[in-house]
């Protein structure tokens, strides 16, 4: 093979895996972008179900993304907050768990996954207060993770004060006690930017709703 074939060749070679790497990343974008406005139209607990399970399905299909199992846990974690049935909501919020434990392998130190871990965290504490105790300082931790990774993330002060807003005053929590937390999160909700346009980006509007009712 003369010089020339063999530049030929290579241009060839790597102008076919470059167009294979873009039509990867662009499924990718697409099948992200369909997942998300699912979980955006979702209702009740089987739509959040279903939302769950598609971004499963992506996860298996991008074992090296963490964005689908990160979307995964979201999704069975509104599934387990929109039923009344306790043993169910165990059942979606230990998979939340076990999907973002996936994410925080493939993007380790990442504060969107700790901030989402320490909500479902304190959502199990929540089914049974009294033989959970344990995990609230497991909220608690992986809440102060979260904000030492990245303290200019939103969803930690909304989550933070969501938890407050719901703790009794007689064990340290109250509206009012959580009222600069959620004044603190709106205020960095405002000025948020998500590094991709499939990266967390969700709690603005919940922030101004639980503030709403402190007003």
């Amino acid at each position: 093979m003369n010089t020339l074939t063999k530049t030929l060749t290579l241009a060839l070679v790597a102008f076919s895996l470059n167009t294979f790497a873009q039509s990867a990343t662009e499924k990718f974008q697409m099948g992200m972008k369909k997942g998300l406005e699912m979980l955006e139209s979702a209702k009740g607990t089987d739509g959040f179900s279903s939302t769950a399970n598609y971004f499963d399905r992506v996860a298996q299909a991008e074992v090296k993304q963490w964005t689908p199992f990160y979307y995964a846990g979201y999704s069975n974690l509104i599934a387990g907050l929109t039923t009344t049935d306790k043993a169910i909501k165990d059942q979606y919020l230990d998979k939340a768990l076990s999907e973002i434990d996936k994410a925080d392998a493939l993007s380790p130190d990442n504060s969107e996954i700790y901030a989402l871990k320490g909500y479902v965290q304190y959502i199990k504490l929540s089914i049974d207060p009294q033989s959970r105790l344990a995990m609230m300082s497991a909220s608690a931790a992986s809440l102060a993770k979260a904000k030492a990774l990245n303290p200019e993330n939103p969803r930690i002060y909304l989550i933070s004060g969501q938890n407050i807003f719901y703790t009794p005053e007689a064990f340290g929590g109250g509206k009012a006690k959580a009222k600069s937390i959620l004044e603190t999160a709106s205020a960095k909700f405002a000025i948020f930017k998500p590094a991709t346009p499939i990266e967390p980006n969700w709690g603005a509007d919940r922030a101004k709703e639980l503030l709403a009712q402190i007003k």
